[in-house]
């Protein structure tokens, strides 16, 4: 008989602020997740992956759920659950994540989920984030049941929503896992050196109801804003949302239109200054000076996000974040925060080696760094200028200076132009093998601000509201709140940093703009009027 363990690994969070302590309805996520759970008819036992600094507040939930549990002494770094940690704060699907990683990876460590399929004597593991409280027992039966039918299979997974589906291991798997050191969601994505088949579309995938599968939301309760968005859209549920499926919490959470308090992400730019001339930048067709960003301006925009525990900071704009004379002040102030996860977009030149290791030593989840190129001539084609090899050389520096973390995640980054198109394929498949992270994306003209470069457009032929006014906002060096990252000249400012608060900004003053989008009323406004990019997720 195959027995089968749900390992709810908590590996990934901080003994203070975690599902053991994040309260949802007034009990503890961890607990929700675990009674959710019981309600499997074919789950064979619970266990919980945990450090010994969390055994005090997880210890209750999991003896009242009458899991096993493994706690594996005091912390130490395990340099791939921090780089998938990482990469999934800056992913929303369930698959397609940096690092060709997927949700179910997160806490996932082969080596002692297989010795606790030892210890409880079973022959497969179920991955389930302690976040997941509104996890279906019934998906994960009918998983069950698909790897039953697939017995050579050696993974089956659910195609559904974060924190409603999961993955089944096979004990065979993750040995093999362990060894090579991979998470699971690396065998659901593009291997460069391998002819396969598209997972979705093979036998290790369990179909799921198509709204489970094609929603947009997230259902796990791993932040404040998580928790309050669900509270709020599960409202009506009071009493049966322990049973609830996950169909029925899909429409609750799709029926739900309220815009959060504050953004889910913010667009910075600390700068105008830019080494390079790439073809795709306003800065090198546009003369764009702006002061460079204060720190008392920033602090304005730091503070507020204390209290929401999964905002996302982008170091960007038309200038180079490296090339910001308090870059790791700013850095250091974010870190203090404890709420923010930081990515930094940069060419990675004109600054010295002492920067770059500094940069790869700090807080920063992820640097995306501008490689549209494979040969040096390409290179001065697009960025404007020589350097190819100079950027290769600090990218090394880069590396080496994590020090065994994986983090910050290295992107290189290639804007497909016609001037490098040629190049695209091969580029993605060597970045990607070389270290594991490649993104491919394509030019803007920013609202027909400067020539278009790109190979086709790929906005569809029917225009709908911008994607990304409910989540974002754009704020530029100077301190002045703009609609998006496309409004480079501040033609569509909605307030300023130094003297207006960013929650008026974001529920008054951008709540207008969303309206007008929803009336179809873009042209009205400048900028929204001639953009191209307003299909961008």
């Amino acid at each position: 008989m195959n027995q089968i363990t749900a390992i709810v690994s908590m590996l990934h969070e901080t003994a203070a602020s975690s599902s053991a302590t994040r309260l949802f309805r007034g009990e503890p996520v961890l607990r929700w997740t675990f009674k959710r759970l019981a309600r499997s008819k074919r789950l064979s036992s619970l266990a919980l992956l945990c450090w010994e600094d969390q055994l005090k507040t997880a210890g209750p939930a999991a003896a009242e759920a009458g899991a096993y549990v493994l706690a594996k002494g005091p912390r130490v770094t395990l340099p791939q659950v921090q780089s998938i940690a990482a990469a999934r704060r800056w992913s929303d699907g369930w698959r397609g994540g940096l690092l060709s990683t997927c949700d179910f990876d997160l806490g996932f460590y082969a080596p002692w989920a297989a010795e606790l399929l030892e210890r409880v004597e079973a022959q497969s593991a179920l991955l389930i984030d302690p976040s997941a409280a509104l996890i279906d027992a019934g998906l994960i039966d009918d998983l069950i049941a698909h790897s039953e039918k697939n017995l050579d299979a050696p993974i089956c997974f659910t195609p559904a929503a974060p924190g409603l589906g999961s993955v089944l291991l096979r004990r065979s798997l993750l040995e093999r896992l362990s060894a090579a050191k991979l998470h699971a969601g690396r065998l659901l994505h593009y291997l460069p050196d391998q002819v396969s088949r598209e997972p979705l579309a093979g036998q290790w995938c369990a179909p799921v109801p198509t709204a489970v599968a094609r929603t947009t939301h997230r259902f796990k309760l791993d932040s404040t804003r998580q928790i309050n968005r669900l509270s709020a859209a599960m409202q009506s549920l009071n009493g049966q949302l322990v049973s609830s499926n996950a169909e029925q919490i899909v429409r609750k959470m799709d029926a739900w239109q309220t815009i959060d308090i504050l953004p889910r992400e913010i667009v910075l730019e600390t700068t105008t200054t830019r080494n390079t001339r790439p073809v795709f930048c306003p800065k090198t067709h546009v003369d764009i000076q702006r002061s460079p960003l204060s720190l008392d301006v920033a602090r304005k925009l730091i503070e507020p996000f204390s209290a929401v525990d999964d905002t996302r900071l982008t170091l960007a704009g038309v200038g180079d974040p490296l090339l910001y004379d308090q870059l790791f002040e700013l850095l250091e102030m974010a870190a203090a925060a404890g709420t923010i996860s930081v990515h930094v977009e940069t060419d990675l030149l004109g600054v010295s080696p002492d920067t770059i290791a500094r940069l790869g030593a700090s807080a920063v989840d992820v640097v995306s760094v501008h490689v549209p190129a494979l040969r040096p001539d390409t290179y001065q084609q697009v960025m404007g200028m020589s350097g190819y090899e100079k950027l290769l050389e600090n990218i090394r520096t880069l590396l080496t200076s994590r020090n065994g973390t994986g983090v910050p995640i290295l992107v290189p980054t290639f804007v497909k132009c016609v001037q490098n198109s040629s190049e695209m394929e091969p580029w993605y498949d060597q970045w990607l093998s070389a270290v594991g992270c490649a993104v491919i994306r394509g030019p803007s003209d920013y609202a027909g601000l400067i020539p278009d470069v790109a190979v086709a457009d790929m906005a569809p032929p029917r225009r709908r509201p911008c994607a990304r006014l409910n989540s974002r906002l754009t704020i530029l060096s100077d301190g002045r709140i703009v609609s998006c990252e496309q409004d480079v000249l501040g033609r569509q400012t909605l307030g300023n940093l130094g003297g207006d608060s960013l929650a008026e900004v974001w529920q008054r003053r951008a709540a207008a703009l969303r309206k007008a989008h929803e009336q179809s009323k873009w042209a009205e406004h400048p900028v929204c009027a001639s953009c191209r990019e307003w299909h961008r997720p």
